[in-house]
């Protein structure tokens, strides 16, 4: 059993790292994930230097505002678009199908391919921060930095699970992209992504409120506030987070299908379950 178990842990960081290696390959998922986020934030630091924001306590540079809220944007794009594309044009391509027919476990193939995803998505993150800190003065706050690292982890997770969820609805590939883009676009303007909420319509606070961005966007900037107080960590914000995670998990398992076409319900659970019947 211990053999086997260290087998599957080198199957899995072998296939983790095959699929890091296949997004720095792929030149459009490499730009969009990585590169293209750093650009949105040296742009918006740099047009909003000298300015503030109104936050929960008081106001902050632009920078301390905006750069852990385009970070949320950052890991949104890997973690929530990434599986929609991926999945969608893998089901489609017959990838799933010919994965599922070999002697490789399923479970293994799934989380590599999360696991990766979520890692691709907080190196995003952690590199704007470090362009952030040296080019705009960006302050971090030691005591700050756990509640920082769980959120962002957390959030990222929930955005992987509720993408997944997601993409059980494409039906074809060249569709994915609209799916993916309409369901996330709208949220990231309504939940404090590109401008804090503070001040903002009521109906706006409702709405975005019921969505997990928000929830992401307030756990994490608050841990890059000087008005925080105590270790940063967000009970209540933590728990939308993790019960969306769970929702779309769920959702997922429940839906997901190895192959395009295949549309019986009934045989949607059993296709997922046997990532665990052949672990």
């Amino acid at each position: 059993m211990e053999q086997f178990r260290r087998s599957d842990l080198m199957l899995l960081r072998r296939w983790a790292l095959a699929r890091l290696i296949t997004v720095r390959r792929t030149p459009r998922a490499a730009f969009f994930t990585l590169a293209f986020p750093i650009i949105l934030l040296v742009l918006l630091n740099s047009t909003g230097k000298g300015n503030t924001v109104d936050v929960p306590g008081g106001k902050v540079d632009f920078a301390q505002y905006f750069t852990p809220s385009i970070g949320v944007y950052a890991f949104a794009v890997s973690c929530y678009v990434a599986p929609i594309f991926g999945l969608a044009t893998a089901r489609e391509l017959g990838t799933l199908k010919r994965i599922r027919g070999t002697p490789l476990s399923p479970w293994i193939y799934i989380t590599a391919w999360i696991g990766a995803t979520i890692l691709v998505g907080l190196a995003a993150t952690t590199l704007m921060f470090i362009v952030s800190i040296v080019a705009f003065g960006v302050h971090i706050y030691p005591h700050l930095l756990p509640a920082a690292i769980v959120t962002a982890i957390l959030g990222s997770a929930s955005l992987c699970a509720v993408g997944m969820a997601v993409s059980t609805f494409v039906k074809r590939a060249d569709t994915a992209p609209a799916i993916a883009n309409l369901t996330l676009f709208p949220l990231l303007f309504l939940s404090g992504v590109f401008f804090p909420l503070e001040g903002a319509p009521d109906w706006v606070v409702s709405v975005a409120s019921i969505f997990p961005l928000k929830h992401i966007v307030e756990a994490f900037t608050a841990c890059f506030s000087p008005y925080t107080q105590g270790s940063g960590f967000s009970a209540a914000n933590l728990a939308a987070i993790v019960a969306w995670g769970i929702v779309g998990m769920v959702v997922a398992v429940r839906r997901f299908r190895w192959e395009a076409g295949v549309e019986d319900d009934a045989r949607r659970p059993r296709a997922f379950r046997s990532l665990l019947q052949r672990s």
